[in-house]
């Protein structure tokens, strides 16, 4: 048996031990997470998580853009399905939008694509006193290509 077999068989056992002792350490570890959403998890307003998203009133948001956020946030905090609750807190938000031009064609010096960037500016109040949970900003960027209009592909086409 040569040395290199001998400092080989060592690796080995030491990589074996330390796949243990992380295992170990793993599975010690796994019984103090906790799903964020579960019955008992508490929130800083008092009751469940799953509770106090129940208990946010969405009111209308302006726009086309704060039209769909308002509705996924009443489906997705509410769950659609219960009947109304009391509500403690009120989640107020303001949406501005922006188009950033990427891409110019230089032929005829229109855009060729573009970013729309969302801002929405959030708080969530507390009704009864009118205290300030949270609050907070938000950007979204999507890419959007601008597809040259018809009308302008039908003068500029060759006949």
């Amino acid at each position: 048996m040569s040395s290199s077999d001998s400092g080989q068989r060592h690796t080995l056992t030491g990589r074996r031990l330390m796949l243990a002792m992380a295992l170990s350490a793993a599975a010690a570890a796994g019984g103090c997470f906790q799903p964020l959403y579960a019955d008992n998890t508490r929130s800083i307003t008092g009751g469940s998580v799953k509770d106090a998203f129940k208990e946010i009133e969405v009111p209308e948001i302006k726009g086309l853009i704060g039209h769909y956020l308002r509705n996924e946030l009443v489906f997705e905090l509410d769950g659609g399905n219960e009947p109304d609750r009391a509500k403690r807190l009120t989640f107020q938000t303001q949406i501005s939008e922006a188009i950033e031009v990427v891409t110019v064609d230089y032929a005829n010096g229109r855009a060729d694509s573009a970013i729309l960037v969302a801002t929405a500016t959030w708080s969530l109040t507390d009704t009864a006193s009118g205290k300030v949970v949270s609050k907070g900003s938000n950007v979204v960027r999507r890419s959007a290509p601008r597809a040259t209009p018809r009308s302008v592909r039908r003068r500029t086409s060759p006949r």
